[in-house]
């Protein structure tokens, strides 16, 4: 049984796996800071052009990426202070520094004061390495899958409204204003955890902690991360991205000898080693990659201006891209709901793939047809039918290959190779662009060849997810797996 005898008693003796009034007040409680994520990558991805602007600079990659880069480091500790004190107590600690950053930020006068704002506010990018996590601990087995899609399929109504939103914050108030609702709804998000959401068992006792491993993987990918989004301005071949990027790749390696010999791993390298596991986090994170990156990246040529020979951007404003955008984001919210209500009686692996197909096909149909409202309306509906199954169906992959025990450590790195594979395809993404820009009294503008090429990078990731998702076994089913001792596939 569980340690936690207040989740024992409200939730999982609910052995009939029923719906309550409870239980939908903890999705919520859950659901909401795990979306607020989305939300802030689209109105940031709305503010980006703003602090471009405002302060004159070429390096607003920065912008996201510095939330990414922190958010990364940390990752690794969130997974294991998680299991050591109880989730809740990381999630209320993560979501106070989250809504400090981005206050900061929102009242900074300098780019690099924004930038460290940021980097406070990366303290709550692994919020979702610990909620999916925590489905698993509070909700009856019997809806494990479905909560979890429900959770992950919900950020189709993310972006559904968000951009509504970010328009009326990013044009009545600037930048400024997505900056300070996302400090508000961040605080929201903490009373919603303390309030509702029951502290969860503990899936680790041991009372040692493996900084040192910690740090090294942490380091690594930052290091990595670093260099990719460095290297359009310091040249890929240039020194500095080189030995950036040759230290991270060293720090990894050097990770897996720490964690062997280290008598409390920070990660439980056996577990990820397993077949399925890697083969489910790899395809699931790369995925998830596209299909929360793309929108961002798609957001940039529809709040671009339309200057010729200049800036090949819609020039629409943040207003009327939201109701263009409405669309695709009713499609994916819709087919994530769909697919939530059917993964417990359909083979998850082949609703997955074929989702990935789908979604491959749009993206490249995007990248060729984007130039006005209806191509992108009907080539974005075709990606967001694939980008909803992904959403919903990921949760479901790492379910299926780990034990209960070993939710947090399957959520935790899914969450941690979303992070770095974003960054990853972000700064690739703004190298494709900035090697077809124009730079005007310090900031670039885009021409049409870069947005097109961008959208294939997204076909072709989502291509090798699908690839590596053809090698997944048969999933089991947490209805099925015992309470107390699940055995994990091998």
């Amino acid at each position: 049984m569980s340690s936690s005898p207040h989740v024992d008693l409200t939730v999982r003796d609910q052995a009939d796996g029923r719906w309550s009034p409870r239980l939908v007040l903890l999705l919520i409680a859950l659901a909401w800071p795990t979306q607020l994520l989305a939300a802030g990558g689209i109105l940031g991805a709305n503010a980006t052009a703003g602090v471009a602007q405002a302060f004159h600079t070429t390096q607003v990659v920065w912008f996201g990426l510095t939330l990414t880069l922190v958010s990364t480091l940390l990752t690794p500790f969130v997974i294991k202070l998680g299991d050591l004190y109880g989730k809740k107590r990381v999630m209320l600690a993560m979501t106070a520094l989250g809504a400090l950053g981005e206050a900061l930020a929102a009242m900074a006068g300098s780019f690099w004061l924004v930038l460290a704002g940021r980097a406070i506010a990366g303290f709550y990018g692994p919020f979702g390495a610990l909620s999916f996590a925590a489905v698993r601990d509070v909700f009856p087995p019997r809806l494990v899958k479905q909560a979890s899609g429900i959770m992950g399929s919900s950020v189709g109504l993310v972006a559904l409204v968000s951009p509504f939103l970010a328009g009326r914050l990013v044009d009545g108030w600037g930048y400024r204003g997505a900056l300070w609702f996302l400090a508000a709804a961040t605080a929201v998000a903490f009373a919603l955890v303390a309030l509702l959401v029951p502290e969860t068992p503990r899936h680790s006792f041991d009372s040692g902690f493996d900084w040192i491993g910690g740090l090294v993987l942490g380091g690594g990918l930052t290091a990595v991360v670093y260099a990719v989004g460095q290297g359009q301005s310091w040249g890929w071949s240039d020194t500095r991205t080189l030995g950036w990027l040759g230290a991270g790749i060293v720090a990894l390696v050097a990770f897996v000898f720490v964690e062997r010999s280290s008598a409390h791993p920070i990660l439980d390298l056996k577990v990820l080693c397993r077949r399925p596991v890697a083969l489910a986090l790899t395809a699931g994170g790369l995925a998830q990659t596209v299909a929360f990156t793309m929108p961002g990246l798609a957001i940039l040529l529809a709040l671009y201006p339309a200057i010729p020979g200049v800036s090949a951007g819609l020039g629409w404003t943040a207003h009327h891209n939201a109701v263009v955008s409405v669309s695709w984001n009713v499609v994916m919210f819709g087919t994530g709901l769909l697919v939530s209500r059917y993964l417990r009686h359909f083979d998850a692996r082949r609703i997955w793939c074929a989702g990935l197909a789908v979604m491959a096909v749009g993206y490249t149909l995007v990248g060729f047809y984007h130039g006005n409202e209806l191509e992108l309306i009907l080539t974005s509906c075709i990606a967001n039918i694939g980008a909803g199954v992904v959403v919903a169906g990921a949760p479901a992959l790492v379910v299926g290959v780990v034990s209960r025990d070993e939710q947090g450590l399957g959520s935790g790195m899914l969450n941690m190779l979303i992070s770095l594979f974003g960054a990853i395809v972000t700064a690739g993404a703004y190298a494709v662009l900035a090697a077809d820009s124009t730079v005007v009294d310090g900031t670039a503008f885009y021409l049409d060849t870069g947005y097109s090429w961008i959208f294939w990078l997204g076909a072709l990731v989502t291509l090798v997810a699908l690839l590596l998702s053809l090698f997944i076994p048969p999933l089991h089913d947490p209805a099925e797996e015992d309470a107390a001792d699940g055995t994990p596939l091998t």
